[in-house]
């Protein structure tokens, strides 16, 4: 039992991390936050979707389009799990502070946030002009915050020469 003890207070300290050792802690942390913030999505997910199709609204309201709810929630489906890759990395990130992190955190799923609803927004204007072209950037705008965002806001929002260091010796507090 006191090596289980062990385990987790290493997998859960930031500080002083060797240069080899916070690779495999981000990874596991990784795993980790992944599967729990997945478990979570899965029971709220629905109302972070609605969220996304809601904020569009506005967008839409500009040409005097509308949502229509139900078809909305079918784009989401692809895209509202962003933020949980980067609330994940988040949290498999060594050597900053919990305040800077819950910072970059909140930062980051809100530019998160805003990106996907403008997704919705763009998908449903290329539908109600039939513009395939608009779909073809819709669908380049949908990949790169699916697969490129989360990564660049977390080196955008969090010290990243700290992490990199491996060792903590530069940190921003």
């Amino acid at each position: 039992m006191s090596r289980i003890v062990k385990i987790l207070k290493y997998l859960s300290g930031d500080r002083n991390r060797s240069s080899t050792g916070w690779i495999a802690v981000f990874f596991i942390r990784f795993v980790i936050a992944s599967l729990l913030l997945y478990l979570l999505f899965m029971k709220f997910g629905i109302h972070y979707s609605r969220l996304i199709c809601r904020l569009a609204g506005p967008v839409l309201a500009i040409f005097n389009r509308r949502v229509i709810m139900s078809k909305a929630v079918l784009i989401t489906e692809d895209i509202a799990l962003n933020p949980v890759v980067f609330l994940s990395l988040v949290i498999a990130t060594v050597n900053i502070p919990v305040i800077r992190k819950m910072r970059g955190a909140v930062i980051g799923v809100l530019i998160l946030t805003a990106a996907n609803s403008l997704t919705v927004a763009m998908a449903f204007m290329s539908y109600y002009r039939g513009s395939e072209a608009l779909w073809t950037g819709t669908e380049f705008f949908n990949i790169t915050i699916n697969f490129f965002l989360p990564v660049f806001l977390l080196f955008v929002l969090l010290p990243v020469r700290s992490v990199l260091a491996g060792t903590g010796a530069s940190r921003d507090k």
